[in-house]
């Protein structure tokens, strides 16, 4: 029998019981599938609920939607949407719900998993997608969603390679068996793509282990932080203030609170439901591993998989996306103007559950952080919609950080919370980062916020939370008019790990600024020139090259870069593949590596020819070929391959940013690159702050640059140096606060 996660017997005690179609499905699964499947009901897949994922290891995983909806009531329209016929409705198709949890998986979820589909597009087959419609028959499907379309082979292949179709009478061994096969999680030899590594991260989202106390640390609270963790002593006891907002100052504590008070919310929560579920919300998404280190510290026992860590948007179009409900963005919409209408349709329409509120599957405890980020509709929409009422409702930020322009009222954030909470003791900092901070509050924020007072902080010896701050940092600014700021950077950063004095090791360095294009070359700079690895919050230039390369094959004549494809094919025959007459698949998944790497050293060889010309060299000859012949290469292919490097750096890598920032972590042993956005909420023992000539407004967020500066400053513990690259308005602004300060 199929191992079952939770088991039989716990789900049969759930409080929301399993629908006809998932009882029926669950029943049939538990006695056709042997203990070499996995099945988990309703994983809670940080924000994504699946009804079914089946998952064998050295196989694959299928995702399972079911419905037990009865089909004469719905048509597709000419667009193939999914019409509910009694209101004449728009619903989500169950498609492209199931597709959307298969794209998170890779997008969002599993740690490695995008990076193996970039590598190698047949990746994605490790996850096959399957709806089970619990009230029809297979002909019924047959008739409604294929035969209609058949003519379409665009759509025909679709279904073939992504999707496929259960009825009710389809839960028999001989069908199920066939689709098991279809999709290789049944299989005469175990698959290639679904490595035992991505086993086990498939296995640490879907089943990780209880946080134990032994595992956790002895913090020594302060009597404040105490009170919002625990509760305030009255009359002898503890009593707890279910809504509440936390203001502190940099360095507070603040994440170290929220994590250890969403375990006290959900040790309370247990009192009332024996599978309590605590939402934590954040704006930035790569705090979600920060919280989760937080909260492996607490010492505590408690199931880390009952806490759900996301930022507000993907919370909302998972939750859209559960509830089956239509997200769309209205074809020809000005792309200036997209924000404003998803801002104004979805994320902030205080009415957008209004149809679903019975659906909803309530959070026993909900706990925000970066409260500064949030619009007051963001706020009334999780607490009237996903907190229960007798809950916890905390919210955590500090309105100095407020990027984003939000709104403020009596120089403090607008929230739907009375009453605020203050931390005002820095942990973080040395002294003179924190004079520093308090001298800008003062001087370029003016009266915008009340000035945090650190007079109770003036000593930079203390300990906290482990943290042991013995030795007076220091704050440098260095304004540079260079035309090539790249190599300015590189060089005032390794003159700095390599200077023995310093004692300056890369894991402790952070290098943070504005705009990606410039943190993108710099990053690649960094690890051709040192030989050493990075930690990037962003796409590598490799990675970009490699997501156009996914889909050009040798011989594949309905690519317009085949042809010069092809060529490169043969060039590296002879040296990386001597004893093959033909390419192999996995043989071009290496040739496209290579060229991936040779294309980035080149870009960098043709701005930076004196420091890379060599690196090119050895890289060709790995591959064979000598740099004059790759140069010829180039030469000759020279009008398509630019329109193809066109396409490599205007294209859209959302992704695979938000991926890279939702798997970072600090203590990766490299340097970290990062924009300060991204880098909210976190820290680092040294930090490089990057000043560039311009600062403009994006279309997507109204960033207030000020704040901005503020908050790339007090990322840092002990030393900092700002480099200032031509930016006159900010030299005027922060010379002299750190010229007092020396």
């Amino acid at each position: 029998m199929a191992i079952f996660y939770p088991t039989i017997e716990k789900i049969k005690q759930f409080k929301v019981q399993p629908t006809d179609g998932e009882r029926t499905l669950l029943n049939f699964l538990e006695r056709t599938l042997d203990d070499s499947f996995e099945v988990y009901f309703n994983p809670f897949l940080n924000g994504d609920r699946p009804d079914v994922l089946i998952m064998r290891k050295s196989y694959g995983v299928m995702v399972i939607e079911v419905k037990d909806w009865n089909l004469d009531n719905f048509q597709l329209n000419e667009k193939r949407k999914w019409v509910y016929i009694p209101n004449n409705s728009v619903v989500k198709s169950p498609i492209d719900q199931v597709l959307k949890y298969k794209n998170n998986l890779f997008d969002l979820h599993v740690k490695e998993l995008l990076q193996a589909k970039i590598r190698d597009f047949r990746n994605f087959n490790i996850v096959s997608c399957v709806v089970y419609f619990h009230c029809a028959c297979k002909s019924y499907l047959e008739k409604m969603l294929v035969t209609p379309y058949k003519d379409d082979k665009k759509y025909q292949t679709f279904l073939k390679y992504n999707i496929d179709f259960l009825g009710q009478d389809s839960l028999n061994q001989e069908d199920f068996n066939a689709l098991l096969k279809k999709r290789y999680l049944v299989a005469e030899r175990p698959s290639w793509f679904f490595t035992d590594n991505l086993y086990d991260n498939f296995k640490r989202l879907l089943s990780p282990p209880l946080h134990l106390r032994s595992q956790g640390e002895t913090y020594n609270y302060s009597d404040k932080q105490k009170d919002i963790i625990y509760g305030e002593w009255k009359n002898g006891h503890r009593e707890v203030r279910l809504e509440q907002r936390v203001k502190g100052v940099f360095g507070s504590g603040k994440t170290t609170v929220l994590a250890a008070r969403a375990v006290q919310a959900y040790k309370r929560a247990l009192e009332r439901n024996n599978n309590p579920r605590v939402l934590i919300l954040t704006f930035n998404i790569t705090l979600k591993n920060f919280i989760h280190d937080k909260m492996n510290r607490v010492d505590e026992t408690f199931p880390i998989e009952n806490f759900i860590i996301i930022n507000y948007h993907q919370f909302i179009n998972a939750e859209l996306n559960n509830l089956n409900i239509e997200f769309e963005v209205p074809e020809g919409l000005d792309p200036e103007h997209i924000s404003e209408y998803l801002e104004s349709k979805y994320y902030g329409n205080i009415k957008l559950f209004d149809e679903h509120k019975n659906e909803i599957s309530k959070y026993d405890a909900v706990l925000i952080d970066e409260i500064q980020d949030y619009h007051r509709a963001w706020m009334d929409i999780v607490k009237n919609y996903f907190r229960d009422p007798l809950g916890d409702y905390v919210l955590f930020g500090d309105v100095k950080q407020n990027i984003y322009g939000q709104t403020t009222q009596n120089k403090d954030v607008v929230t739907n919370v009375r009453g605020v909470n203050e931390l005002k003791y820095c942990y973080r900092s040395d002294f003179k980062v924190r004079d520093l901070a308090q001298s800008f509050q003062k001087n370029v924020f003016g009266e915008k916020y009340d000035v945090d007072d650190f007079s109770e902080n003036r000593s930079y010896s203390f300990s906290f939370l482990g943290q042991e701050q013995e030795k007076e940092g220091y704050i440098n600014y260095m304004y540079l008019q260079d035309k090539n700021p790249v190599t300015a950077l590189y060089n005032i950063i390794r003159g700095n790990i390599l200077n023995k004095n310093s004692n300056i090791s890369p894991n402790d360095i952070t290098i943070l600024g504005y705009t990606t294009n410039l943190l993108r070359t710099f990053d690649l700079y960094y690890r051709y020139a040192s030989r050493e690895r990075t930690n990037s919050m962003l796409e590598t230039v490799e990675v970009m090259y490699m997501t156009h390369l996914n889909y050009i094959g040798k011989n594949s004549d309905n690519n317009p870069n085949a042809g010069w494809f092809n060529s490169i094919c043969e060039h590296f025959k002879k040296k990386l593949f001597p004893n093959r007459q033909k390419l192999y698949d996995n043989d071009i998944t290496k040739v496209r590596q290579h060229v991936a790497k040779l294309f980035s050293i080149y870009d960098l060889s043709t701005t930076f020819t004196n420091t890379f010309e060599q690196r090119l060299d050895e890289e060709c000859q790995k591959c064979g070929i000598t740099l004059e012949a790759f140069k010829a290469f180039i030469k000759h292919y020279s009008e398509i391959l630019s329109q193809f490097k066109q396409e490599v750096y205007t294209d859209n890598y959302k992704n695979i940013r938000d991926n890279k920032k939702l798997h970072f972590w600090m203590n990766s042993g490299t340097l970290k690159v990062s924009t300060i956005n991204s880098f909210k909420g976190w820290e680092s023992e040294v930090v490089f702050l990057i000043l560039e000539p311009k600062y403009e407004t994006s279309t997507t967020f109204n960033l207030s640059f000020d704040e901005l500066l503020y908050t790339g400053l007090t990322r840092c513990r002990r030393n900092l140096v700002v480099i200032n690259f031509g930016n006159q308005e900010y030299d005027a602004k922060i010379r002299p606060l750190i010229e007092r300060l020396k």
